[in-house]
């Protein structure tokens, strides 16, 4: 196994990592995870420069440096793990919002080329992720969403990566009755 620390928004540590992969696989490269994510929820009115870059930066730079890093590589899979504030917005997460709308729109993109490509909209987890918490999780259910279980989350991700779906897909399970 192989665990290395890496800025994905920061191209020469993207690139020094994915060689690192490459030698520790003699070259074979099959998929790549994409799940770096950082918030800085504020209304649209308190954003600002730094904000949008602290938000952007792992996010969609970082599929961006991921894309140029793995660009000899055939790549079986591609799965960017994208978040339901892109489908459904999110209270003061404009910023996260789109940032996750561009890692759908490189999904869509890479699709486009021939490529492999998925970006899933994960709505919270029940047990890990940065929405895990008991605060979050319960405003959460009371507006009609359920938590993604492991089991649930891990067999909806070997879904996504089949490459037999659409290049975007969103994982939120709901209570639509609350919903709507």
């Amino acid at each position: 196994m192989l665990v290395e620390r890496c800025d994905a928004g920061e191209a020469v540590e993207t690139s020094r990592l994915v060689a690192a992969v490459r030698a520790a696989l003699s070259g074979a490269l099959g998929g790549v995870w994409h799940a770096a994510g950082v918030l800085a929820d504020g209304t649209l009115a308190q954003q600002s420069a730094t904000s949008l870059r602290r938000v952007f930066g792992p996010k969609a730079h970082g599929a961006a440096t991921l894309q140029g890093a793995c660009s000899t590589s055939a790549l079986r899979a591609c799965a960017l793990f994208s978040s339901m504030a892109a489908l459904l917005g999110g209270g003061g997460q404009a910023n996260y919002a789109a940032a996750n709308s561009c890692l759908d729109t490189h999904a869509t993109w890479r699709r486009a080329c021939g490529t492999a490509g998925v970006s899933v909209q994960w709505g919270a987890w029940a047990e890990v992720g940065m929405a895990a918490g008991v605060a979050v999780h319960a405003r959460l259910l009371a507006s009609g969403f359920d938590l993604i279980g492991l089991s649930e989350g891990l067999a909806a991700l070997e879904a996504a990566v089949s490459g037999q779906g659409m290049p975007v897909l969103a994982m939120v399970p709901a209570r639509w009755e609350v919903v709507v």
